[in-house]
Protein backbone atom coordinates (compact mmCIF):
# COMPACT_ATOMS: atom_id res chain seq x y z
CA UNK A 1 0.00 0.00 0.00
CA UNK A 2 1.09 3.57 -0.95
CA UNK A 3 3.49 2.20 -3.51
CA UNK A 4 3.94 5.35 -5.79
CA UNK A 5 4.41 4.68 -9.78
CA UNK A 6 4.56 7.16 -12.58
CA UNK A 7 4.35 6.94 -16.19
CA UNK A 8 4.64 9.06 -19.42
CA UNK A 9 4.73 8.61 -23.22
CA UNK A 10 6.76 9.41 -26.15
CA UNK A 11 10.20 11.25 -26.20
CA UNK A 12 11.10 11.12 -29.65
CA UNK A 13 14.43 12.24 -29.19
CA UNK A 14 13.39 16.03 -27.17
CA UNK A 15 15.49 16.18 -24.07
CA UNK A 16 13.79 19.31 -22.98
CA UNK A 17 10.25 17.57 -23.16
CA UNK A 18 12.29 14.41 -21.22
CA UNK A 19 13.47 16.52 -18.99
CA UNK A 20 10.15 18.31 -18.11
CA UNK A 21 7.96 14.56 -17.66
CA UNK A 22 10.59 13.63 -15.14
CA UNK A 23 10.58 16.90 -12.93
CA UNK A 24 6.73 16.49 -13.12
CA UNK A 25 7.10 12.96 -12.19
CA UNK A 26 9.01 14.17 -9.16
CA UNK A 27 11.47 11.25 -9.81
CA UNK A 28 14.60 13.98 -11.37
CA UNK A 29 15.61 16.76 -9.05
CA UNK A 30 15.11 20.00 -10.86
CA UNK A 31 18.00 21.34 -9.65
CA UNK A 32 20.58 18.64 -11.19
CA UNK A 33 21.82 19.37 -14.29
CA UNK A 34 21.61 16.88 -17.63
CA UNK A 35 25.43 15.91 -16.96
CA UNK A 36 24.62 15.09 -13.64
CA UNK A 37 21.53 14.02 -12.45
CA UNK A 38 20.01 13.45 -9.67
CA UNK A 39 16.96 10.86 -8.82
CA UNK A 40 14.79 12.24 -6.67
CA UNK A 41 12.19 9.71 -6.40
CA UNK A 42 13.10 7.56 -3.53
CA UNK A 43 11.31 4.35 -4.04
CA UNK A 44 8.95 5.65 -6.75
CA UNK A 45 8.65 3.12 -9.93
CA UNK A 46 8.67 4.97 -13.21
CA UNK A 47 7.90 3.61 -16.86
CA UNK A 48 8.62 5.60 -19.88
CA UNK A 49 6.33 3.68 -22.11
CA UNK A 50 8.35 3.67 -25.35
CA UNK A 51 9.86 5.57 -28.73
CA UNK A 52 12.33 7.62 -27.53
CA UNK A 53 13.80 7.13 -30.91
CA UNK A 54 13.45 9.03 -33.86
CA UNK A 55 11.77 12.77 -34.81
CA UNK A 56 14.30 14.45 -32.31
CA UNK A 57 17.97 15.68 -32.28
CA UNK A 58 19.30 14.17 -28.87
CA UNK A 59 18.07 10.49 -28.73
CA UNK A 60 21.31 9.41 -27.10
CA UNK A 61 21.20 11.76 -24.73
CA UNK A 62 17.65 10.94 -23.69
CA UNK A 63 18.82 7.33 -23.23
CA UNK A 64 22.12 8.77 -20.85
CA UNK A 65 20.31 10.83 -18.73
CA UNK A 66 17.16 8.04 -18.81
CA UNK A 67 19.85 5.33 -17.93
CA UNK A 68 21.42 7.51 -15.08
CA UNK A 69 18.07 7.95 -13.43
CA UNK A 70 17.81 4.22 -13.67
CA UNK A 71 20.86 3.30 -11.71
CA UNK A 72 20.32 5.63 -9.33
CA UNK A 73 16.69 4.70 -8.71
CA UNK A 74 17.93 1.09 -8.12
CA UNK A 75 19.87 2.07 -5.31
CA UNK A 76 16.90 3.76 -3.91
CA UNK A 77 15.10 1.10 -3.59
CA UNK A 78 12.63 2.62 -7.09
CA UNK A 79 13.22 1.76 -10.47
CA UNK A 80 12.91 3.14 -14.26
CA UNK A 81 11.98 1.26 -16.59
CA UNK A 82 12.09 1.79 -20.30
CA UNK A 83 9.32 -0.30 -22.65
CA UNK A 84 9.88 -1.10 -26.40
CA UNK A 85 8.05 1.02 -28.72
CA UNK A 86 7.84 0.80 -32.41
CA UNK A 87 10.45 3.13 -32.82
CA UNK A 88 13.01 1.48 -31.43
CA UNK A 89 11.73 -1.78 -33.26
CA UNK A 90 12.45 0.05 -36.63
CA UNK A 91 15.84 1.43 -35.30
CA UNK A 92 16.63 -2.50 -34.96
CA UNK A 93 15.38 -3.65 -38.05
CA UNK A 94 17.32 -0.82 -40.11
CA UNK A 95 14.76 1.22 -40.99
CA UNK A 96 15.53 5.03 -40.66
CA UNK A 97 13.29 7.20 -42.34
CA UNK A 98 11.79 8.87 -39.25
CA UNK A 99 15.20 10.00 -38.05
CA UNK A 100 15.75 13.40 -38.00
CA UNK A 101 18.84 14.57 -39.29
CA UNK A 102 20.54 15.95 -36.06
CA UNK A 103 19.41 12.42 -34.55
CA UNK A 104 21.70 11.19 -37.26
CA UNK A 105 24.63 13.83 -36.32
CA UNK A 106 24.54 12.77 -32.50
CA UNK A 107 25.00 9.23 -33.75
CA UNK A 108 27.93 9.98 -35.93
CA UNK A 109 29.82 12.19 -33.04
CA UNK A 110 28.98 9.97 -30.13
CA UNK A 111 29.35 6.67 -31.90
CA UNK A 112 30.74 6.77 -35.22
CA UNK A 113 33.66 8.48 -34.61
CA UNK A 114 34.83 6.58 -31.68
CA UNK A 115 34.53 3.14 -34.10
CA UNK A 116 36.68 5.37 -36.83
CA UNK A 117 39.26 5.32 -33.76
CA UNK A 118 39.29 2.40 -32.46
CA UNK A 119 39.12 0.26 -35.69
CA UNK A 120 41.61 2.66 -37.33
CA UNK A 121 39.31 2.97 -40.25
CA UNK A 122 36.14 3.93 -41.58
CA UNK A 123 35.82 1.13 -44.26
CA UNK A 124 33.69 -0.93 -41.24
CA UNK A 125 30.82 2.15 -42.57
CA UNK A 126 30.92 -0.21 -46.18
CA UNK A 127 28.71 -2.93 -44.76
CA UNK A 128 25.77 -0.92 -44.35
CA UNK A 129 25.66 0.38 -47.32
CA UNK A 130 25.29 4.29 -46.93
CA UNK A 131 22.18 3.78 -44.36
CA UNK A 132 22.96 5.12 -41.24
CA UNK A 133 25.86 2.87 -40.65
CA UNK A 134 26.80 4.75 -37.17
CA UNK A 135 22.90 4.60 -35.96
CA UNK A 136 22.27 1.36 -37.73
CA UNK A 137 25.83 -0.23 -35.69
CA UNK A 138 24.34 0.94 -32.28
CA UNK A 139 21.03 -0.42 -33.01
CA UNK A 140 20.95 -3.49 -34.57
CA UNK A 141 20.57 -6.77 -32.58
CA UNK A 142 23.71 -7.82 -31.25
CA UNK A 143 25.11 -4.13 -31.91
CA UNK A 144 26.60 -1.49 -29.68
CA UNK A 145 23.69 -0.71 -27.73
CA UNK A 146 22.41 -3.98 -27.51
CA UNK A 147 23.46 -5.44 -24.33
CA UNK A 148 24.03 -2.52 -22.13
CA UNK A 149 20.74 -0.72 -23.00
CA UNK A 150 18.23 -2.02 -25.26
CA UNK A 151 18.09 -6.19 -23.53
CA UNK A 152 17.03 -3.73 -20.25
CA UNK A 153 13.86 -2.57 -21.99
CA UNK A 154 10.64 -4.85 -22.01
CA UNK A 155 7.64 -4.85 -24.38
CA UNK A 156 5.16 -4.65 -21.17
CA UNK A 157 5.33 -4.49 -17.27
CA UNK A 158 3.12 -5.50 -14.50
CA UNK A 159 2.99 -2.86 -11.56
CA UNK A 160 0.26 -3.54 -9.36
CA UNK A 161 -3.20 -3.13 -10.71
CA UNK A 162 -1.54 -1.36 -13.82
CA UNK A 163 -0.15 -2.89 -16.95
CA UNK A 164 2.38 -1.04 -19.17
CA UNK A 165 3.07 -1.45 -22.41
CA UNK A 166 3.32 0.87 -25.82
CA UNK A 167 0.74 0.13 -28.01
CA UNK A 168 -1.68 -2.43 -26.42
CA UNK A 169 -2.54 -5.98 -25.59
CA UNK A 170 -5.05 -8.80 -26.33
CA UNK A 171 -5.84 -11.86 -24.76
CA UNK A 172 -4.23 -13.35 -28.21
CA UNK A 173 -0.85 -11.56 -27.23
CA UNK A 174 -1.05 -12.59 -23.34
CA UNK A 175 -1.87 -16.31 -24.58
CA UNK A 176 0.53 -17.04 -27.65
CA UNK A 177 3.72 -15.21 -26.44
CA UNK A 178 3.69 -16.97 -23.11
CA UNK A 179 2.47 -13.80 -21.33
CA UNK A 180 4.59 -10.79 -20.00
CA UNK A 181 7.33 -12.42 -18.89
CA UNK A 182 7.37 -14.54 -22.35
CA UNK A 183 7.53 -11.40 -24.58
CA UNK A 184 9.99 -10.06 -22.58
CA UNK A 185 12.48 -12.73 -23.10
CA UNK A 186 11.54 -13.02 -26.72
CA UNK A 187 12.58 -9.51 -27.01
CA UNK A 188 15.99 -9.87 -25.06
CA UNK A 189 16.94 -13.01 -26.85
CA UNK A 190 16.19 -11.39 -30.38
CA UNK A 191 18.13 -7.98 -29.52
CA UNK A 192 21.21 -9.79 -27.73
CA UNK A 193 21.90 -12.20 -30.69
CA UNK A 194 23.75 -11.24 -34.00
CA UNK A 195 21.62 -12.51 -36.86
CA UNK A 196 23.48 -11.87 -40.20
CA UNK A 197 26.94 -13.81 -39.22
CA UNK A 198 30.28 -12.15 -39.54
CA UNK A 199 30.69 -8.43 -39.18
CA UNK A 200 33.13 -7.26 -42.58
CA UNK A 201 34.97 -4.33 -40.22
CA UNK A 202 37.60 -4.17 -42.75
CA UNK A 203 35.12 -3.74 -45.85
CA UNK A 204 36.58 -5.78 -48.37
CA UNK A 205 34.02 -6.16 -51.03
CA UNK A 206 34.70 -6.66 -54.85
CA UNK A 207 31.82 -4.96 -56.15
CA UNK A 208 29.26 -2.22 -55.05
CA UNK A 209 26.95 -5.21 -55.46
CA UNK A 210 28.37 -7.44 -52.74
CA UNK A 211 28.10 -4.47 -50.37
CA UNK A 212 24.47 -3.98 -51.14
CA UNK A 213 23.49 -7.27 -50.89
CA UNK A 214 25.27 -7.27 -47.31
CA UNK A 215 23.30 -4.20 -46.11
CA UNK A 216 20.09 -5.82 -47.61
CA UNK A 217 21.10 -9.57 -46.15
CA UNK A 218 21.43 -7.92 -42.18
CA UNK A 219 18.12 -5.99 -42.55
CA UNK A 220 16.34 -8.93 -44.08
CA UNK A 221 17.60 -11.70 -40.92
CA UNK A 222 16.72 -8.46 -38.58
CA UNK A 223 13.40 -8.59 -39.45
CA UNK A 224 12.99 -12.27 -40.21
CA UNK A 225 13.77 -13.42 -36.68
CA UNK A 226 12.13 -10.87 -35.00
CA UNK A 227 9.23 -11.81 -32.41
CA UNK A 228 5.70 -11.45 -33.48
CA UNK A 229 5.52 -9.22 -30.26
CA UNK A 230 7.60 -6.84 -31.71
CA UNK A 231 6.93 -7.43 -35.46
CA UNK A 232 4.07 -4.98 -37.17
CA UNK A 233 2.86 -8.22 -38.75
CA UNK A 234 0.09 -7.97 -41.96
CA UNK A 235 -1.77 -5.71 -39.91
CA UNK A 236 -0.24 -3.77 -37.02
CA UNK A 237 -1.28 -5.61 -34.61
CA UNK A 238 1.23 -6.57 -31.99
CA UNK A 239 1.78 -4.95 -28.99
CA UNK A 240 3.79 -1.91 -29.59
CA UNK A 241 1.93 -1.33 -32.92
CA UNK A 242 -2.15 -1.45 -32.30
CA UNK A 243 -4.09 1.68 -31.89
CA UNK A 244 -7.42 -0.01 -31.05
CA UNK A 245 -7.58 1.33 -27.88
CA UNK A 246 -6.23 4.61 -28.48
CA UNK A 247 -7.28 6.08 -31.52
CA UNK A 248 -9.07 8.08 -32.78
CA UNK A 249 -6.81 10.80 -29.92
CA UNK A 250 -9.40 11.99 -26.81
CA UNK A 251 -12.34 10.09 -27.50
CA UNK A 252 -13.41 6.79 -27.73
CA UNK A 253 -11.40 4.29 -29.60
CA UNK A 254 -13.37 3.86 -33.20
CA UNK A 255 -12.91 0.04 -32.76
CA UNK A 256 -16.49 -1.26 -31.82
CA UNK A 257 -14.92 -4.34 -30.22
CA UNK A 258 -12.26 -2.21 -27.94
CA UNK A 259 -14.29 -2.37 -25.13
CA UNK A 260 -14.40 -6.52 -24.80
CA UNK A 261 -10.68 -6.60 -26.15
CA UNK A 262 -9.48 -4.76 -23.33
CA UNK A 263 -11.87 -6.44 -21.02
CA UNK A 264 -10.16 -9.74 -22.01
CA UNK A 265 -7.09 -8.68 -22.27
CA UNK A 266 -7.19 -7.54 -18.35
CA UNK A 267 -8.80 -11.18 -17.77
CA UNK A 268 -6.17 -13.05 -19.38
CA UNK A 269 -3.54 -11.01 -17.22
CA UNK A 270 -5.24 -11.91 -13.98
CA UNK A 271 -3.66 -10.90 -10.47
CA UNK A 272 -6.27 -7.71 -9.93
CA UNK A 273 -5.02 -6.01 -12.87
CA UNK A 274 -7.68 -3.07 -13.60
CA UNK A 275 -6.11 -1.02 -16.37
CA UNK A 276 -3.71 -0.74 -19.10
CA UNK A 277 -1.37 2.33 -19.76
CA UNK A 278 0.06 3.13 -23.42
CA UNK A 279 1.65 5.69 -25.43
CA UNK A 280 1.97 5.35 -28.96
CA UNK A 281 -0.91 7.42 -30.60
CA UNK A 282 -0.53 11.43 -29.14
CA UNK A 283 -3.57 12.89 -27.39
CA UNK A 284 -4.05 16.76 -26.28
CA UNK A 285 -3.89 15.73 -22.47
CA UNK A 286 -3.67 12.32 -20.63
CA UNK A 287 -6.78 10.80 -21.08
CA UNK A 288 -9.02 7.56 -19.83
CA UNK A 289 -11.27 5.67 -22.20
CA UNK A 290 -13.34 2.42 -21.98
CA UNK A 291 -14.52 2.83 -18.56
CA UNK A 292 -11.15 3.93 -17.24
CA UNK A 293 -9.48 0.63 -18.24
CA UNK A 294 -6.77 2.63 -21.54
CA UNK A 295 -4.80 5.34 -20.33
CA UNK A 296 -3.65 6.90 -23.07
CA UNK A 297 -0.33 8.71 -21.96
CA UNK A 298 1.47 10.18 -25.28
CA UNK A 299 0.82 13.50 -24.91
CA UNK A 300 2.86 14.68 -28.47
CA UNK A 301 5.85 16.46 -26.27
CA UNK A 302 8.43 16.39 -29.21
CA UNK A 303 8.72 19.26 -30.86
CA UNK A 304 8.93 16.70 -34.05
CA UNK A 305 5.37 15.84 -33.35
CA UNK A 306 3.49 18.47 -32.26
CA UNK A 307 5.34 20.41 -29.18
CA UNK A 308 2.40 18.63 -26.93
CA UNK A 309 2.14 20.40 -23.08
CA UNK A 310 3.89 17.24 -20.73
CA UNK A 311 2.01 14.97 -18.47
CA UNK A 312 2.20 12.00 -15.99
CA UNK A 313 0.25 9.53 -14.65
CA UNK A 314 0.23 8.61 -11.24
CA UNK A 315 -0.70 5.81 -9.27
CA UNK A 316 -0.52 5.40 -5.89
CA UNK A 317 -1.43 1.61 -5.12
CA UNK A 318 -3.87 1.18 -2.57
CA UNK A 319 -3.07 -1.75 -1.29
CA UNK A 320 -5.62 -5.03 -0.40
CA UNK A 321 -7.90 -3.52 0.58
CA UNK A 322 -9.02 0.35 -1.07
CA UNK A 323 -8.94 1.72 -4.52
CA UNK A 324 -5.87 3.22 -6.29
CA UNK A 325 -5.22 6.83 -6.37
CA UNK A 326 -4.83 8.25 -9.79
CA UNK A 327 -3.67 11.83 -10.78
CA UNK A 328 -2.79 13.61 -13.56
CA UNK A 329 0.65 15.43 -12.87
CA UNK A 330 0.72 18.62 -14.83
CA UNK A 331 1.99 22.37 -14.91
CA UNK A 332 -0.91 23.43 -13.93
CA UNK A 333 -0.79 21.02 -10.97
CA UNK A 334 -2.33 17.95 -9.76
CA UNK A 335 -5.83 16.75 -11.85
CA UNK A 336 -8.04 14.01 -10.34
CA UNK A 337 -8.23 10.93 -12.96
CA UNK A 338 -12.19 11.52 -12.78
CA UNK A 339 -11.17 14.80 -15.03
CA UNK A 340 -9.67 12.94 -17.74
CA UNK A 341 -11.99 10.40 -18.53
CA UNK A 342 -13.31 10.09 -22.18
CA UNK A 343 -17.32 10.12 -22.08
CA UNK A 344 -18.47 6.44 -24.19
CA UNK A 345 -21.22 6.97 -26.29
CA UNK A 346 -23.86 4.61 -25.78
CA UNK A 347 -26.68 4.18 -29.08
Amino acid sequence: KGQRIVAFGDVHGDIRALREFLVLAQVLDPESTLENPKWSGDKTICVQCGDVLDRGDDELACYRLLASLSRQASEAGGALTCLYGNHEVMNAAGLFQYANPGGNAEYEREIGALLDSSLGSNRWRLQYAGNQPSRWAAMEPGGLLAEPLLANMKVSIVVGRSVFVHAGLTADHIKQYGGIEGMNQEARDWILENHHGDYNNIGMYEAVEEVKADAEDRAREASRTMPECLSAGQYGESPVWMRDYSSPNDTAPRNPMAQQMIDDALGALGHGVERMVMGHTPQHHINAALQGKAWRVDVGASAGVMSGTPEVLEIIHGGVKEQDTINILSRSGKKAATERQVVEMVL
